[in-house]
């Protein structure tokens, strides 16, 4: 990943906001409720920041999920079958995106040079991606933000 900014998509919001509800983290994106508030004031290294925390996130979870056996035939594979997935996203990103957008389409992602480390349906992975996506978001939100805040409150 470069230190560059990249040309994304202008939001990663994917419709399903949950923050109008009360949540802190976004179950749809994955954002801090204060990330989709002010999204279209934040300058671009702003945003920049919250692709590359995702990206990482997403890594984290797919090191221990899949194998990429063949990098030039998953990145073919994205070409062919023109599924839109940001070309500087890292590997593992790529693959959990790949996840996201043929899990009701493929029974297993051996034709894009991908193998899965635990046996089970594209669509299981797929909840399960999206539910740890959430869970370490969380994490991070009370990490860096509840309890600093907590911590004022008691001084």
């Amino acid at each position: 990943m470069s230190d560059q900014p990249s040309v994304r998509t202008r939001t990663p919001c994917v419709g399903i906001c949950s923050t109008t509800y009360g949540d802190d983290v976004c179950r749809g994106c994955k954002r801090f409720i204060h990330e989709v508030i002010n999204w279209n004031s934040f300058k671009p290294e702003e945003k920049e920041a919250v692709w590359k925390r995702l990206e990482y996130l997403k890594t984290l979870i797919m090191e221990s999920k899949v194998t990429i056996n063949n990098e030039n035939l998953m990145e073919s594979k994205i070409l062919e079958f023109q599924l839109k997935i940001n070309k500087d996203l890292n590997p593992l990103s790529k693959v959990f995106e790949i996840v996201k957008l043929t899990s009701t389409s493929f029974k297993d992602l051996k034709e894009f040079g991908i193998d899965l480390k635990k046996e089970g349906s594209l669509i299981s992975l797929k909840e399960e991606l999206e539910t740890e996506l959430y869970e370490l978001s969380k994490a991070h939100f009370n990490r860096y933000f509840v309890e600093p805040i907590e911590n004022l409150n008691k001084n």
